[in-house]
């Protein structure tokens, strides 16, 4: 009789344990950290990271209850690493772990500046590296008392994909960059681009920044409207007439250049289109 009892405690016990909440966090994977950015919610957040949204709110209890989630906290979850990465082309692809250009949410950064209602400006780490690298080389060349910031236009949305009207900025690789024009301080200082022609622009500012992209490695295309090239060409020819070296490496920038970077078109008449090569290691980008 008393063996009875003794295994029907046992029972008892282990049934009430088996029916008790687990406060232990079930999951797949190691644990894993990941950095709030500007306008982050838990559903992007979710989809980015391929967990549900219950999973991650169960997996971080204090965030779950804010209203907003903050600016550089960090989430914890349970799963393979996700790192930045451009996959596919600028045409067709998508962007994971986009990075912004604007991760303070003031719309301007030294040498820079966007428009208030420009949100997609998300890209790879390289890519925002390049445009904030060139940005503040101009402005060391042309301090902000005597010169209109560079306009920032469009990038990639965060996730990438399709951005309309763009037939590319899929992949966190393009950047529209407005031309630097003559008395335009005012325009550019509002993040507003302005149509551009071969002699309203500021060609010696112009260059300066055009010049920093050429000089980047990474940087495969730059589409600028055809009489723009031209005057651009012109420009380059007198300023390294007595430097022959850095005459023939400019110009071989140029369409029918060695290094062609420079593409000429009738479409970009107020931005030049900057477009990067595939970061490394990002195995599934196309260029």
């Amino acid at each position: 009789m008393r063996w009875i009892v003794v295994f029907f405690s046992f029972f008892v016990a282990s049934w009430v344990v088996a029916k008790q909440p687990s406060t232990k966090k079930t999951a797949k994977g190691q644990k894993q950290y990941y950095t709030i950015q500007l306008g982050d919610t838990f559903e992007s957040i979710a989809e980015t990271l391929g967990v549900s949204v219950s999973d991650l709110k169960r997996w971080n209890p204090r965030l779950a209850k804010a209203k907003r989630l903050p600016k550089g906290a960090k989430l914890v979850y349970y799963g393979r690493k996700v790192k930045s990465e451009s996959v596919g082309s600028p045409s067709n692809g998508r962007l994971i772990l986009g990075q912004s250009l604007d991760e303070d949410g003031d719309k301007q950064g030294v040498g820079w500046v966007i428009s208030a209602q420009r949100e997609h400006i998300y890209g790879t780490p390289d890519t925002i590296r390049y445009i904030k690298k060139c940005a503040m080389e101009y402005r060391s060349w042309f301090p902000r008392n005597k010169a209109p910031p560079v306009v920032i236009g469009d990038i990639s949305k965060k996730g990438g994909g399709p951005l309309y009207p763009h037939k590319s900025h899929q992949s966190g690789r393009d950047v529209d960059i407005g031309y630097i024009i003559k008395g335009g301080q005012q325009a550019a200082a509002n993040g507003i681009f302005v149509r551009a022609t071969a002699k309203s622009i500021d060609l010696p500012k112009q260059w300066i920044l055009t010049k920093c992209f050429l000089d980047l490695d990474a940087t495969t295309h730059i589409f600028m409207e055809a009489s723009i090239v031209k005057a651009l060409k012109e420009y380059v020819m007198r300023v390294y007439k007595k430097n022959r070296q850095k005459l023939q490496k400019y110009l071989g920038y140029f369409p029918g250049g060695s290094k062609a970077k420079i593409v000429p078109d009738e479409e970009h008449t107020s931005h030049m289109h900057v477009r990067f090569a595939c970061p490394k290691n990002n195995t599934r980008c196309i260029p």
